[in-house]
Parts: C-alpha cells; sequence; structure tokens
C-alpha cells in the first residue's frame, strides 16, 4: 500500500518523537521507520537525524536509532 503523504520534517520529528515517548524502547532502522509512519525516507531520515542532533535519539553502529536513557526533551514546533 503506496499512499503519497505529505508531511514536513518538522511534523515528521513531533510525530516521531511522540512514539518515542509512548514507546521508550523502540528500536528502529530509517527502513523500519518510514514503513511504520509511512513517510517518505528523505523526511524520516532528516527527522531521526534532527532528533539525534537534539540529544533526543542515539544511532546505534548497526544504524538503529533508540531513545537516549537520559530523554533529553525535545523542541516540538509551535502549531500555526
Amino acid at each position: 500500500m503506496n499512499m503519497n503523504v505529505t508531511i514536513n520534517q518538522e511534523e515528521a520529528v513531533s510525530r516521531i518523537a511522540m512514539e518515542y515517548i509512548e514507546m521508550p524502547d523502540l528500536k528502529l532502522t530509517v527502513e523500519q521507520a518510514k514503513r511504520l509512519w509511512n513517510i517518505p525516507e528523505a523526511v524520516c531520515r532528516g527527522a531521526l537525524a534532527a532528533l539525534v542532533a537534539r540529544g533526543f535519539l542515539v544511532q546505534t553502529r548497526t544504524g538503529a536509532f533508540l531513545r537516549r536513557a537520559t530523554g533529553a526533551p525535545v523542541r516540538m514546533a509551535r502549531a500555526r
């Protein structure tokens, strides 16, 4: 099922962060994440990279993303 989904990077950051908050042991690769949330690969990669840069997620040597043990807060975009 391939649906054209329009989502920008900040929306993806918010969605992904909320999922990691709800499921603290979540560990996903980019491929798994883009399928789970039906997000285009470029947007998914950008959102995951942004969450790593903000200290919310870490990337393992195998390429999976998981939430940092400290649970660093993530700044969400304001609703318009």
